[in-house]
C-alpha cells in the first residue's frame, strides 16, 4: 500500500468515525474542529453560505459537488449561458443545448444551433456525470430526456436521448445541408461549420429550420466543429466521421514526481465506448501548454488545428498522450547571504524586523486579509531567523501560531475564527469570509495558500505542532485541491482544471465570459504552500500534489497571462502581461481598478522563495520589467496606491538586484501595501543582489532548493526541514550538505557561530565585551562589527573583543565568520547606550498628574523596548511623532494614547513624595459597546494595581470622556518607574491623577546602594555598601548585587550580603545594581557606579544627540543642536558647541543645547564639554549639510472638491533629491486627516501629521527641472474638502507670500441680523496678499473665516443660547500671520428669544457631521399625512437630502427639492396623536451633515407658540387649498397682512383693505401661514398652495 492511499484511507476512517451518530454539529480533529451546522451571523451580518441545492442527477448525485470548474453555473443556477469549453460556445436552454461560436467575449442572445430532441421542455438542465474535463449535461421534462457530454479542448459533443425521443436540430443560421446520416452546417456563426453525426443508417427529416430524426433507432449521435481552415467542409466533415462514435466516459489526468530528475509527468487518459465502427480513437485536441511540453514517448498532435483563446489547439487521434514538465524548486526564503551586497546593514535589517515583531493580528477581519497578516509575518520572521534573531521569530510565530489554532477550534457560541463544513455544497468555509468565500466559495486557493503556509510555517519551527493540527491543514488542502478522485467531503481538484493547466476561482462561474483568475501569482502561492507543508510534515502525497500543481500551473501561466513564447497573444494586445483570464477572453482590469500599475502588480504579488518562477526567463523577465518602468510611475516614486513598489522592486531583482536597491533606498516613506513587509523586500533585494539570477537550467533531487548565478559563479541553496542532516545533489554534480532544520546556500562558510555581550547596556564613552563562539571547526579570523563598522578582528581563539569608547544610542553588534572567501555571519546582539529619562527632564510628582502622552523617552533615540512597547511603528495620533506610540494632543484631555493593542506598555518616572495608598483618577473614552482593557499599573517591574477595565463611553464614536477611579494602590517613596501594561484595548487613555488616600497597611524597604565610588589605578577593587537599606517593619534582608554594565566582568566576592568587595576591575565605568527583599517578598532596587581611572579628575563625558549624523537641513532654518554631558566626580561647567574649530555657542547649564543658523555647505559638528577640574571631553562628530533654500509657499481658499473658508497653505521644499510637501489647513476643523493626491496620473497617499492640521509628504528621487502638480484632500468630522493642483519644479525658491510682513489694514467689523441661536458679524478688511483672516474669540470658543480682501465677509456664529448676551473679541491677519493695527474688535450682542417649537424652527445641533450656520425644519398635519421639511442654510453645494425615520426600527427615504437647499417627504398614513422620530441627511459635495433627531406629535399645530396661530371660526381668505388668486375678506381697513413659509420666512409683508386679492401663482406648493394683524388683533390660518 503507498502513502498515498494510507492517507487518505485515514482521513475517509476519521471522517467516518467522527460523523457517527450524524448531525453532530461539531467534528474533532486532533486538536482542532470544525462544524457541520451554520454558526449564526456575526454582528455586521456577515457569515453566508451558498443558497439553494446543487442540479445534480444520475450519476452526480451522492458525489461532492464540483465548485469552480468551467461548467459550474449549472451545478448552481440549473442553467448556464457562459459555457466555453474550445473550441465551442456553448449555453443552455429549455429545448437542448445551444451550439455556437463566439471567437471573443460573451455569448449573445441568439441561438443559431439548439440540439435537443422533439417535445423538450426542461425547466433546469442538470449535471448527470463529470470527470476531469468533461461534463454531461442532463434535460429531462419528465416525458423527454437529453443529454450532452462535451470537454476541454474536444472539438467533438456527444449526444445521448431517450429511446422514444426523436433527435432534434434547430437552426437560425447558417446553411443545413443532408449528406445520408449526416448533416454538414456551414456559416452558423462567426463562420464555424459543424457536422452532425446520427448512427449508420438514420435519415434526417427536415421541416423548415428543424431537423429531426429517429436515429435508426439508436440513442446517440454526435457533432464535430470544423477547423475554420478547413478549404472543403464536406472532405473534413467525412475525415471526422470515423471519430463520430467513439464516445468519452470517463477522463483522468494523473501524475507522478520523479524526485531524482525533478522532472513531472501527466499521462492524460480517455476511457472510451465505441458505439459503432471499427475506430477506437477520439480526436482531441491539446492546448499551447500541453503540445508544447510533450514527454519524449508521447503521441504527438498532428491532425487540424483550431484558432481558440488560449492559443493554437491541436489534434490528434488517440484517446492519451503524456506530457513533461521540470520542476526548478522552491524555498522559504531566500537565504542571508545579504552581507555579501554592498550597501547592506544588519542594524537596518534589524530595525525594520523589529518594527513588526510585536504585531497582533486584527479582532475584525477576513479569510484574505487575514492570510495577508499571515505572510507579512511568516515572511518577516523567517527572515528573522536567518538572521538569528530567535526572540523576534518566536514573537510572530507564537502571533501566527496562536491564531491559527483559533481558526482551526471551532466552540460552541463563536461566530468568527472558525471552519463550517457545509455539506450541500461539499464545501469548508472559513468565517468571517472576504471576497465571496462563503456565499460564492470564491477564491478558495488564494485564501488557503496563506493559511497553509502559515501552517507549514509553524511546523518548521515546533515540531510536532502538525501531529495535532495537521489534519485540520489537510481539511483546507482537501477543500481547494482534494488530492484523491475518492474523496467523500470534497471534489477532486476543485480549483484546479487538469486540462486547462490553470486554476479557477469562482465557485459558480456566475460571470458572462465564464470562469475566471485574476491573480495567478495568488493562485501558485497556494501550490507553493501544499510543496512546503507537505515536505515539513512528512506528507509526500501533498508535497507531490503541490509540485504537479505548481509545475503545471507554470506552463499555463506562461502560455496564457504572460505569453512568454509570443504565440497566443492577438496583435492587438498591447501589453506583455494579462491580470485575467476569462472562459473567453482576457483583459489588463482587475476586480478594483482599471489602473495598469494594478494589472502588473496582481501577477507578481506575493514574491517569496515560492515566487521563483517569475525569474526563470530572464529575457522575459527584462522585457516585462522595461514595460513596467514605461507604463507606470515606478521609476520616479509615483504616489500611487494601485503601485505595489515593493512587489516591483523585488520582481526587478530578478534581472537587475543593484537598481532594485537603488529604487528602494531612494523611496523610504512610500506607503508599503497591506500585507508586505519592510524587512522582507529588504533582504530580498540584498539577497539577490549576493546570489545573482535564478538558473532554470540547473535542478536538484531535492524539491525545497534552487540555484543562481552570479556570473561565471553558481550559488546553490536548500532548506532542510527535517530533523538529520541531508545532502542534496544538483544536475550539476554539485552536493551542498544542508544541516538539520537548516536553510543553507554555496556561499555559506562552513563555521557558524553565536555572538554575546557582556552586559546589555553601557555609558557614554563606555564598553562591553563581546564574544564569538564558533562551531564547526577554527575560523581563519572573526571580524566584529558595529552596525556597518568594523570593531576589530580577532584571527585565533578565544574570540574576545573590547568594543569601547561607544556612543549614545543603540549599537547593534554581529560577527563574521572567515572561511577562506566565505563567511557566515553570527546573530546581532544589541546594546544601549544612554538612559531611560522622563519626558520634559523632570520625574512626576506623585501626588499629581500624569498626561499618558507623556510617557519616559531614551536620550539616545527612539523609546521602543525601553521607555514604551507598540505593536505597530506607526504614530496614528499627532504627538511626538518620531516615536511609536500612538500619541494625540487634546484641548480638553491634554496628551493622550490612543489605538492601544494588547500587550502593549508605557513607562514613566516618577517621584513618590510619601509612602501610602493612592488613588487614581483616569480619563478615558471608548467606542466599543463592550468597553476596553483591562491594564494594570507596574512600579519597578511589581504588580500594584488589580486588573483595571475600562467602561463604554460611547457606541459610535472615540471622543466622549469619562473618568474612572481606582484605589488602594501602594505606591512607595522616591523615584520609580511607573508601567502601564495592557492586556487588551479598545480605549483612549487621557490624564491620571493620583492622590493619597491613606497609609501603607503592609511593611516596604527602601533600597540604598550606597554612594558612587572612584577608584584610582593601580587599585583595583572596592567595597560596596548597601547597609542603609531599611524597611518599616523588620530589619532582615535578602541582597542581591548584580552587575550592569562595565568594560569586563568584574568579581563580586559575595552578592548576597550588603557589604562586598568588588574586585578585577579595569579603567573604565562600572555599574552595579542592589535589590533588597523583605521577609513578605517586598523587594526594593537601588543603582550605584564605579569610576577606574588613572587620573584623580575624571573626564566628562559628552555626546552630541542632535543634529543626526549626515543629516540634512535648509538655509534659512535654524538648526537645533543639543548635547547630553555628565561628570562622574564633580560638574559639568560648560559645554561648547563647534562647527569644525568655530566655536558656535557656550551653554552653561543643563539641557544644554543652541540654535545654528549657517549658511549653505557641509559641515562637521562637535560638542565638547569641561568639569570643574578643568578636565575636557570632546564627543564624536556629526556631518552635516546645509543645503541652499528651495521652498515655495502658497496660499488659498479655491477647492476642487467642498469647499474652504480660511483656505490652506501649501508648501514644497527641496532638500537634495527630495521634495517634500506640506499642506496646512487653515480652516478651524476637527479630526482632520490629509492625504496627498497626484495629478498624473492619479495617485492617491496618507499624509504624515506634522502637528496640528500640518500634514507633510516626502516625495524622493527627484530631478531639478521636474514639475510636480499635487493637491491635498483634507477629511474631517463632517466631510471633506480637496484643494487645487500645486504645481512645483523641483530645485525652486520662491519668494512672496512667504516673506510677507505687511499687516491688513482697514479693519472693520459690525453687527449684523441676530437671532435666538445665531449672531451675524459683519467684517472687512484689506490686505496685500489679496486674503484677509479673521478670527472669533467668544467665551471659551472660537470661529473663523476668510475673505478675499476690500470684499465684506458676513461670518453666522451659530450653535449659541437664547436670550444670552455674548461679547465676540474679532481680530483679522493675513495668511502670513501679519496682524492688524487696531485688533481685537469688541461686538456685544444678545440673543433673541426661542421661538422654535415641535412644528418649526431653527437648529444648528447636529448626530452625525457638523453645521455651521445650521438648519431649518418644520412639521404640518393635514389629515393623516404629515409633511416634513427641512432646508440646509449652511453655504454647501451639491446638496441632497434624505429623511432618516427612527420611529420604527430605521429607514431612509430622499426628499423631494422644493428649490434651493430646501427638501421635504410627506409621511402618509399616520395616526393622530402617534409620535413620529426623523432626522435629515444632507449630503453634499465634501461630505455630509446630520440634523438631531426631531420627535413630532401628529396633529399639533403647535397653537400659541411659534407662529400666532390665532384661527377664526370663520374663514376670512378663499379659496384654500389654492393655485393662482389668494382672496381675503376682512371687516376693516388698514390690515397688516404677513405670510410666512413652513419654516418661518417672511414671503410678504404689505398694507392691504378689507377686500384684497393675492396673486400667489409664483409661490413654491406647499404650506404656508397667513396673519392679519390689525386694531381688533390677531388673526391667523395655514394656506395650503397647489
Amino acid at each position: 500500500m503507498n502513502t498515498s492511499t494510507r492517507n487518505y484511507i485515514a482521513t475517509i476512517i476519521l471522517s467516518i468515525f467522527s460523523f457517527t451518530g450524524s448531525y453532530a454539529q461539531f467534528v474533532t480533529l486532533g486538536s482542532g474542529s470544525y462544524r457541520t451546522t451554520h454558526p449564526g451571523v456575526d454582528a455586521a451580518g456577515r457569515n453566508g453560505y451558498p443558497s439553494g441545492t446543487p442540479y445534480l442527477s444520475g450519476s452526480a448525485v451522492g458525489k461532492p459537488v464540483p465548485t469552480s470548474d468551467w461548467w459550474s453555473a449549472l451545478v448552481k443556477n440549473g442553467t448556464a449561458s457562459n459555457l466555453f469549453n474550445y473550441p465551442y460556445t456553448l449555453k443552455t436552454i429549455g429545448s437542448g443545448l445551444v451550439t455556437s461560436y463566439v471567437p471573443w467575449g460573451v455569448i449573445d442572445d441568439l441561438n443559431p444551433m439548439t440540439v435537443g430532441v422533439t417535445g423538450l421542455s426542461a425547466t433546469k438542465t442538470y449535471v448527470s456525470d463529470y470527470s476531469d474535463w468533461t461534463v454531461t449535461m442532463d434535460w429531462n421534462d419528465g416525458t423527454h430526456q437529453f443529454q450532452a457530454t462535451a470537454g476541454v479542448a474536444m472539438p467533438f459533443i456527444y449526444f445521448t436521448k431517450k429511446t422514444t425521443d426523436v433527435a432534434q436540430i434547430t437552426f437560425t443560421s447558417g446553411t443545413v445541408v443532408i449528406d445520408n446520416e449526416v448533416l454538414i452546417c456551414t456559416n452558423v456563426k462567426n463562420g464555424a461549420d459543424f457536422a452532425v453525426y446520427a448512427p449508420a443508417g438514420s435519415t434526417w427529416t427536415k421541416d423548415g429550420s428543424v431537423y429531426t430524426s429517429t436515429l435508426n433507432g439508436k440513442n446517440y449521435w454526435s457533432m464535430a466543429f470544423i477547423p475554420l481552415t478547413a478549404t472543403n467542409v464536406a472532405t473534413v466533415a467525412a475525415e471526422y466521421k470515423k471519430y463520430a462514435y467513439v464516445f468519452p466516459v470517463k477522463t483522468t489526468a494523473n501524475y507522478t514526481f520523479n524526485e531524482t530528475t525533478s522532472v513531472l509527468r501527466t499521462d492524460f487518459n480517455i476511457q472510451t465506448e465505441v458505439k459503432e465502427g471499427t475506430e477506437t480513437n477520439m480526436l482531441i485536441g491539446l492546448l499551447p501548454h500541453q503540445w508544447a511540453h510533450l514527454a519524449a514517448n508521447s503521441p504527438v498532435p498532428n491532425k487540424y488545428s483550431y484558432a481558440t483563446i488560449r492559443g493554437e489547439m491541436k489534434t490528434m487521434a488517440g484517446n492519451s498522450f503524456s506530457v513533461e514538465n521540470t520542476f526548478h524548486g522552491v524555498l522559504p526564503t531566500l537565504p542571508y547571504v545579504d552581507n555579501y551586497s554592498a550597501g547592506f546593514s544588519p542594524a537596518v535589517l534589524k530595525g525594520k524586523i523589529t518594527e513588526l515583531e510585536n504585531s497582533t493580528m486584527a479582532t475584525w477581519t477576513d479569510s484574505y486579509n487575514e492570510g495577508q497578516v499571515f505572510n507579512q509575518l511568516m515572511q518577516t520572521a523567517r527572515v528573522a531567523n536567518e538572521m538569528g534573531n530567535i526572540a523576534a521569530r518566536n514573537k510572530m510565530l507564537n502571533t501566527i501560531k496562536t491564531r491559527l489554532e483559533n481558526w482551526f477550534k471551532a466552540e460552541n457560541g463563536e461566530v468568527a475564527f472558525l471552519f463550517y463544513y457545509n455539506s450541500t455544497w461539499s464545501s469548508a468555509i472559513g468565517y468571517p469570509a472576504g471576497y465571496g468565500q462563503d456565499n460564492g466559495l470564491n477564491d478558495k486557493q488564494f485564501h488557503w495558500g496563506y493559511f497553509i503556509q502559515a501552517a507549514a510555517f509553524v511546523e518548521q519551527f515546533t515540531p510536532g505542532w502538525a501531529a495535532q493540527w495537521g489534519e485540520m491543514v489537510n481539511l483546507l488542502v482537501r477543500d481547494a485541491a482534494a488530492y484523491n478522485r475518492n474523496d467523500a467531503m470534497f471534489p477532486y481538484l476543485r480549483n484546479f482544471s487538469p486540462y486547462a493547466g490553470h486554476s479557477w476561482v469562482d465557485g459558480f462561474a456566475n460571470n458572462p465570459q465564464g470562469n475566471n483568475q485574476e491573480s495567478s501569482s495568488e493562485s501558485m502561492n497556494f501550490n507553493a504552500a501544499l510543496i512546503h507543508w507537505g515536505q515539513v510534515s512528512g506528507n509526500k502525497t501533498i508535497r507531490d500534489l503541490g509540485i504537479y500543481l505548481y509545475t503545471t500551473e507554470q506552463t499555463a501561466i506562461e502560455e496564457y497571462y504572460l505569453d512568454t513564447h509570443d504565440r497566443n497573444f492577438p496583435a492587438n494586445q498591447q501589453y506583455s502581461l494579462v491580470s485575467r483570464v476569462w472562459g473567453n477572453s482576457f483583459d489588463n482590469g482587475t476586480f478594483w481598478t482599471a489602473d495598469l500599475a494594478a494589472s502588473y502588480g496582481i501577477e507578481l504579488y506575493p514574491i517569496h522563495g515560492g515566487s521563483l518562477y517569475l525569474g526563470q526567463d530572464t529575457v522575459y523577465a527584462k522585457k516585462l520589467w522595461n514595460e513596467i518602468l514605461s507604463n507606470t510611475g515606478i521609476g520616479n516614486n509615483q504616489v500611487n496606491p494601485n503601485l505595489w513598489h515593493d512587489i516591483m522592486w523585488e520582481f526587478e531583482a530578478f534581472t537587475n538586484p543593484a537598481k532594485a536597491i537603488e529604487r528602494y533606498n531612494s523611496f523610504p516613506n512610500r506607503e508599503i501595501k497591506f500585507g508586505i513587509s519592510d524587512a522582507q523586500t529588504y533582504h530580498w533585494l540584498h539577497a539577490m543582489n549576493a546570489l545573482g539570477r535564478v538558473d532554470a537550467s540547473i535542478t536538484a533531487n531535492y524539491p525545497i532548493a534552487a540555484a543562481f548565478r552570479q556570473g561565471n559563479t553558481v550559488n546553490y541553496v536548500a532548506q532542510n526541514y527535517s530533523s538529520s542532516p541531508i545532502t542534496v545533489t544538483f544536475s550539476t554534480g554539485y552536493q551542498l550538505l544542508v544541516p538539520a532544520g537548516k536553510l543553507v546556500s554555496s556561499r555559506d562558510g562552513n563555521f557558524t557561530g553565536t555572538i554575546s555581550s557582556s552586559f546589555p547596556q553601557t555609558t557614554v564613552g563606555g564598553s562591553v565585551q563581546l564574544t564569538a563562539t564558533i562551531t564547526g571547526g577554527t575560523p581563519a579570523k572573526i571580524e566584529f562589527m558595529d552596525g556597518g563598522v568594523s570593531v576589530g578582528t580577532v584571527t585565533s581563539a578565544p574570540f574576545i573583543i573590547n568594543a569601547s569608547g561607544l556612543q549614545i544610542g543603540k549599537h547593534s553588534f554581529y560577527a563574521k565568520i572567515y572561511d577562506g572567501d566565505k563567511y557566515s555571519v553570527t546573530n546581532s546582539v544589541e546594546v544601549l547606550v544612554g538612559n531611560q529619562l522622563p519626558y520634559g527632564g523632570t520625574p512626576v510628582a506623585i501626588p499629581g498628574t500624569i498626561e499618558a502622552g507623556k510617557y519616559d523617552i531614551f536620550e539616545g533615540g527612539k523609546g521602543q523596548n525601553i521607555a514604551y512597547l507598540d505593536m505597530t511603528s506607526a504614530n496614528a495620533g499627532d504627538f511626538r511623532m518620531d516615536e511609536a506610540v500612538d500619541a494625540g494632543s487634546n484641548t480638553a484631555e491634554g496628551a493622550t494614547i490612543g489605538w492601544i493593542a494588547t500587550g502593549e506598555w508605557v513607562e514613566y518616572t516618577v517621584n513618590v513624595a510619601e509612602a501610602g495608598l493612592y488613588s487614581m483618577a483616569f480619563r478615558y473614552a471608548s467606542g466599543n459597546v463592550n468597553g476596553g482593557g483591562p491594564f494594570a499599573l507596574y512600579l519597578d517591574g511589581q504588580k500594584v494595581s488589580g486588573d483595571i477595565a475600562v467602561p463604554s463611553t460611547s457606541t459610535t464614536v472615540w471622543t466622549v470622556w469619562a473618568t474612572k477611579t481606582v484605589n488602594d494602590i501602594p505606591l512607595t517613596p522616591g523615584q520609580h518607574v511607573l508601567r502601564l501594561a495592557f492586556s487588551a484595548g479598545e480605549f483612549n487613555l487621557g490624564k491620571m491623577t493620583f492622590t493619597r488616600t491613606s497609609d501603607l497597611t503592609t511593611e516596604y524597604a527602601t533600597a540604598n546602594a550606597g554612594a558612587d565610588l572612584k577608584v584610582v589605578l593601580p587599585a583595583s577593587s572596592a567595597a560596596l555598601n548597601g547597609s542603609a537599606v531599611t524597611s518599616t517593619g523588620s530589619k532582615i534582608f535578602n541582597y542581591r548585587w548584580k552587575q550592569l554594565y562595565g568594560p569586563n566582568v568584574a568579581t563580586i566576592s559575595d552578592s548576597t550580603v550588603s557589604k562586598p568587595t568588588v574586585s578585577g576591575l579595569v579603567q573604565g565605568m562600572y555599574g552595579f545594581r542592589l535589590t533588597a527583599t523583605t521577609p513578605d517578598l517586598k523587594t526594593a532596587t537601588d543603582e550605584m557606579q564605579i569610576m577606574v581611572t588613572s587620573s584623580e579628575n575624571v573626564a566628562p563625558t559628552v555626546s552630541l544627540t542632535a543634529p543626526a549624523n549626515n543629516a540634512t537641513f535648509t538655509e534659512g532654518k535654524a538648526v537645533t543642536l543639543s548635547a547630553s554631558a555628565s561628570d562622574f566626580d564633580g560638574t559639568i561647567s560648560k559645554v561648547a558647541f563647534y562647527e569644525g574649530t568655530n566655536l558656535i555657542s557656550e551653554s552653561t547649564t543643563a539641557p544644554y543645547t543652541t540654535t545654528w543658523n549657517p549658511a549653505a555647505g557641509n559641515y562637521s559638528l562637535t560638542a565638547k564639554a569641561t568639569d570643574n577640574g578643568g578636565a575636557v571631553s570632546t564627543s564624536v562628530a556629526a556631518n552635516v549639510t546645509i543645503a541652499p533654500s528651495m521652498i515655495c509657499t502658497t496660499t488659498s481658499t479655491t477647492g476642487t472638491q467642498g469647499s474652504f473658508s480660511t483656505g490652506y497653505k501649501c508648501t514644497y521644499e527641496t532638500v537634495g533629491t527630495s521634495v517634500t510637501i506640506t499642506f496646512e489647513l487653515l480652516d478651524e476643523k476637527s479630526g482632520v486627516v490629509a492625504y496627498l493626491w497626484k495629478e498624473t496620473p492619479f495617485g492617491e497617499t496618507a499624509m504624515a501629521n506634522v502637528s496640528g492640521r500640518i500634514f507633510s509628504a516626502t516625495i524622493s528621487g527627484q530631478t531639478p527641472g521636474a514639475t510636480l502638480s499635487y493637491a491635498c484632500k483634507f477629511a474631517y468630522t463632517g466631510g471633506m474638502s480637496v484643494t487645487k493642483y500645486m504645481t512645483y519644479v523641483v530645485g525652486t525658491n520662491c519668494g512672496g507670500s512667504a516673506n510677507d510682513t505687511q499687516a491688513p489694514t482697514g479693519f472693520t467689523a459690525t453687527l449684523g441680523a441676530v437671532t435666538a441661536n445665531s449672531v451675524e458679524l459683519l467684517l472687512n478688511g484689506t490686505d496685500n496678499s489679496g486674503t484677509v483672516v479673521y478670527n472669533v474669540a467668544y467665551g471659551s470658543a472660537s470661529a473663523s473665516a476668510s475673505s478675499p480682501s476690500g470684499t465684506q465677509k458676513s461670518l453666522v456664529i451659530s450653535g449659541l443660547t437664547a436670550s444670552t448676551a455674548y461679547s465676540f473679541s474679532v481680530t483679522a491677519s493675513d495668511l502670513s500671520g501679519n496682524k492688524a493695527a487696531n485688533n481685537p474688535i469688541v461686538i456685544a450682542a444678545t440673543t433673541t428669544a426661542n421661538t422654535n417649537t415641535e412644528c418649526a424652527g431653527t437648529a444648528t445641533e447636529a448626530s452625525q457631521g457638523t453645521f455651521s450656520t445650521g438648519y431649518k425644519y418644520a412639521f404640518t398635519t393635514s389629515g393623516s399625512d404629515v409633511s416634513i421639511t427641512f432646508e440646509m442654510l449652511d453655504d454647501k453645494s451639491g446638496v441632497v437630502a434624505y429623511l432618516w425615520n427612527y420611529t420604527s426600527g430605521f429607514a431612509e427615504a430622499g426628499m423631494t427639492n422644493a428649490g434651493g437647499k430646501t427638501f421635504t417627504k410627506t409621511l402618509t398614513g399616520q395616526t393622530t396623536g402617534s409620535v413620529i422620530k426623523v432626522a435629515c441627511k444632507f449630503a453634499y459635495a465634501g461630505g455630509m451633515s446630520v440634523t438631531k433627531q426631531f420627535s413630532y406629535t401628529v396633529g399639533n399645530k403647535c397653537e400659541g407658540t411659534g407662529f400666532d396661530n390665532i384661527i377664526s371660526n370663520e374663514p376670512f381668505f378663499y379659496p384654500n387649498p389654492v393655485q393662482n388668486n389668494l382672496f381675503i375678506k376682512l371687516n376693516n381697513d388698514n390690515n397688516r397682512l404677513m405670510i410666512f413659509d413652513i419654516v418661518g420666512n417672511k414671503v410678504i409683508d404689505q398694507q392691504i383693505q378689507a377686500t384684497h386679492e393675492l396673486n400667489i401663482s409664483d409661490f413654491k406648493t406647499g404650506v404656508y401661514f397667513i396673519k392679519i394683524e390689525n386694531t381688533q388683533g390677531i388673526i391667523s390660518g395655514k394656506i395650503i398652495k397647489q
